[in-house]
């Protein structure tokens, strides 16, 4: 088998204060180039839309807000 292209789809679902929840996802896509395994591309899209969703609710400086530990 011959894998040409690799995409990932990654969303967050949050819950705020007022019972408000917002979800928001991300769709990549990339073609592999020569020297590149399927893994290692889809390792580096998983962590692109990672951090774009972060971005989206605000925290991508701050960590992800629920690994505080209680």
């Amino acid at each position: 088998m011959k894998i040409n292209n690799v995409g990932v789809t990654y969303s967050e679902l949050r819950t705020f204060g007022n019972y408000e929840n917002k979800r928001y996802g991300i769709q990549l896509e990339a073609s592999l180039e020569n020297g590149e395994t399927a893994t290692e591309v889809r390792v580096r899209l998983t962590e692109i839309a990672k951090k774009e969703v972060k971005k989206f609710f605000g925290d991508e400086d701050n960590g992800n807000p629920m690994d505080v530990p209680f």
